[in-house]
């Protein structure tokens, strides 16, 4: 594991301007203590968007090693939250090139094997909950650990700056803490990579004052984004952390607040039909109808979503792209799950 710098440990815990202050001069040290290549894992979010903002000022003003800032697209979260990531994602490049930094960007994307509908349209997974939570780990999580594995082949090890943060809420600290994160602990399952949060102590409102009150040096400012999370609504404080992003896909949550606050942004109105697809996958999860029967030591029970239910969903996501005019399956994936129902047919043929 790599040693954390001694240097500029305390985060004082009174005036905000000194708890950033010290968090940005904990990240010089830091940088600038070996070459040890640092990836910044980008998602689009507000503590996130604040570790990218405060690392990269701090590497503009005393360059040297190598930063690379990686963003996850999973390809089904809401439009407006993936413009708005790449929207800064460009304004960071051209930044980086103009002012000759060591920063450069990379987006990363799911396999098409690992992408949402073709797990559920092509071989039935069923729409996820919380007791079978496949999702995250294949569409966000393994695409940026891959990435990472080739960063640490070339290089032998590497830094992992997340946004990850105590005082979101008791239940959350009490899950970070059981599961012993730090400030700086290893990154399990990536031998050779060490996690580094450097916001971990700041509350929501010390994460939303630092946003507001300081534009990017990227030209643009974090408004919009401030927008998002309130879904338009001024009455929220900035003690009001407002929606959690998420998929606009996820039946993990009873209600998905992410994309119904955004469809009430001016223009955002058509995410309405995708809520609408949500709540379809949602109600033939829970259907026996929709499901295969399955049989092990002399028990049935429901399995995957059978293949008519996935046929039809497979209409309907047609009919979504066509209204919405946002393509949400490519052709390859389209391709990748009419195969994977035809093999489905063949076997069946042979059993």
């Amino acid at each position: 594991m790599i040693e954390r710098p001694t240097a500029s440990k305390v985060i004082p815990p009174d005036k905000d301007s000194r708890k950033v202050e010290a968090i940005r001069a904990e990240i010089r040290d830091s940088y600038l203590a070996d070459e040890t290549p640092w990836v910044i894992a980008y998602s689009g979010g507000k503590d996130s968007t604040a570790t990218l903002q405060l690392v990269l000022e701090t590497v503009a003003k005393d360059p040297g090693k190598q930063v690379q800032v990686v963003y996850a697209d999973t390809r089904v979260e809401p439009p407006p939250v993936i413009g708005q990531a790449r929207v800064l994602l460009r304004g960071i490049s051209r930044w980086a090139r103009a002012n000759n930094l060591p920063v450069s960007v990379k987006v990363v994307y799911p396999k098409p094997r690992d992408n949402f509908f073709v797990l559920v349209l092509g071989k039935g997974y069923l729409p996820p909950t919380r007791w079978f939570r496949w999702c995250t780990e294949r569409l966000k999580v393994r695409p940026i650990k891959t990435h990472i594995k080739h960063i640490i082949r070339q290089s032998g090890t590497c830094v992992v700056l997340l946004g990850t943060r105590l005082k979101e809420s008791q239940e959350r600290d009490r899950r970070l803490k059981s599961r012993g994160y730090s400030k700086w602990m290893p990154f399990e399952g990536l031998p050779g990579a060490t996690i580094y949060a450097p916001i971990f102590e700041l509350s929501v409102e010390d994460v939303w004052s630092f946003l507001l009150d300081n534009d990017p040096p990227w030209g643009m400012d974090h408004h919009q984004l401030r927008h998002l999370y309130t879904g338009g609504n001024t009455s929220c404080s900035l003690f009001c952390g407002g929606i959690r992003f998420g998929c606009w896909v996820c039946t993990v949550v009873k209600k998905d607040r992410c994309t119904q606050g955004l469809a009430e942004l001016p223009g955002w109105d058509w995410l309405d039909d995708l809520l609408a697809y949500r709540d379809l996958l949602l109600t033939t999860r829970w259907d026996p109808a929709t499901r295969l029967t399955r049989c092990t030591n002399g028990k049935e029970y429901l399995g995957p979503l059978n293949l008519r239910t996935r046929k039809f969903l497979r209409r309907k996501l047609e009919e979504l792209q066509d209204k919405t005019g946002v393509r949400f399956l490519t052709s390859t994936q389209d391709a990748m799950i009419r195969d994977l129902w035809a093999a489905e047919k063949r076997a069946r043929i042979h059993v």
